[in-house]
């Protein structure tokens, strides 16, 4: 009982303070950004052990909620700030499978960082995205929330049911886009930008494989239009674990993607990356190419994606190839309707194993 007294006693000082202090500060002065989104999908799932459906949050773009609060320091001519965002995903497209289809969701924290911005560029430090964070992912197609390159992220705990006696890998075992290091604690500074290109670095550690591991990244991103040619986005990102402690393991990611957009609505994306895993001298890769069509507020992609060489355990030479097609509606800017269709095919030295068929129809939110 004095433990809840005592914490009511806590928050209502907490309010109280905030009250008082609200009465001496000029909200006017604050930029407050709030933003987030829904995405939600029916996901039907074929595999060797049969067919099943799902109502998932659609982890390619998982549904979330954050905001940017920042002020400007004229005596310093800086603008100065915080960015806080949260996922919450019941029924994670990448976790559900036969034997669960229902998962109950949680808070993750995104980004959690202070940052500060001027003429010199801009320097964060917190929770947040690395510096080649999203190097793999520049799209113009607009069927980025239905055709990640990521691709296992809808789908992922179903699986390849072995032939013959082949145990069973799930479909996110076997592949990844690898796109560098996400999110962790960094600090990453962003240059100003030089016309098109803007360039970053950050350095931080990681949790990785119940350890963690020191984690450096440079990223370069080149965003222009050309006269008769459309619209091109590209980047280019290295990364590098090490001083790894735990389970962690040490490795270094080298990768991009590039993107184009024509006048008339046609588009295609591509996509590379690769690593080079020090402990035990596995090199895997991944590739994908996208093309589209946009008109109007619909666009249209088909996509082939393959991973080589991640060979989960008990698997010797894998070999992923993906073939799917996007459709995405949007018949205003906060909302997106699409449909998505994925066929996931293994093969591996070990042994053969069935193909695994994901199709989704959605609809994302934004507010």
């Amino acid at each position: 009982m004095k433990k809840h007294q005592l914490a009511l006693s806590v928050a209502l000082g907490s309010l109280m303070t905030s009250a008082a202090m609200a009465q001496n500060v000029d909200l006017s002065k604050v930029n407050v950004d709030a933003y987030g989104h829904i995405n939600m999908a029916v996901m039907h799932g074929d595999t060797g052990y049969g067919s099943e459906q799902y109502i998932v949050d659609n982890k390619y773009a998982s549904s979330r909620v954050g905001t940017r609060i920042s002020t400007d320091v004229e005596e310093l001519g800086m603008t100065v700030g915080a960015h806080i965002e949260f996922e919450y995903q019941h029924n994670d497209s990448n976790v559900v499978n036969e034997q669960n289809r229902s998962e109950k969701g949680e808070w993750n924290e995104r980004h959690v960082n202070l940052f500060a911005k001027g003429r010199y560029g801009m320097i964060s430090v917190g929770q947040g995205s690395g510096a080649a964070d999203g190097a793999t992912e520049m799209d113009l197609s607009g069927t980025k929330v239905a055709a990640f390159p990521d691709l296992r992220l809808v789908g992922g705990a179903l699986p390849f049911a072995g032939k013959d006696g082949v145990g069973d890998v799930q479909v996110k075992q076997s592949f990844q886009s690898q796109d560098f290091e996400a999110r962790y604690d960094r600090i990453r500074y962003d240059a100003p930008n030089f016309g098109p290109v803007k360039v970053s670095v950050s350095h931080g550690y990681k949790e990785q494989g119940g350890g963690n591991a020191d984690t450096s990244e440079f990223a370069a991103s080149y965003n222009t239009n050309v006269d008769g040619l459309g619209r091109i986005s590209a980047a280019v990102g290295y990364s590098a674990q090490y001083g790894e402690t735990g389970g962690a393991v040490a490795q270094d990611t080298v990768g991009g993607s590039i993107s184009w957009l024509h006048e008339s609505g046609f588009n295609a994306t591509g996509v590379y990356s690769y690593r080079d895993y020090d402990s035990d001298k596995k090199e895997s890769t991944f590739n994908m190419v996208k093309l589209g069509y946009k008109t109007g507020k619909h666009s249209y992609t088909l996509h082939r994606a393959q991973g080589q060489d991640f060979n989960p355990v008990g698997i010797t030479g894998s070999d992923v190839e993906i073939y799917g097609a996007a459709y995405v509606y949007q018949p205003i800017k906060r909302l997106d309707v699409y449909f998505a269709y994925n066929n996931f095919a293994l093969d591996a030295d070990n042994g053969g194993y069935d193909d695994v068929n994901v199709a989704m129809i959605g609809s994302r939110l934004k507010f």
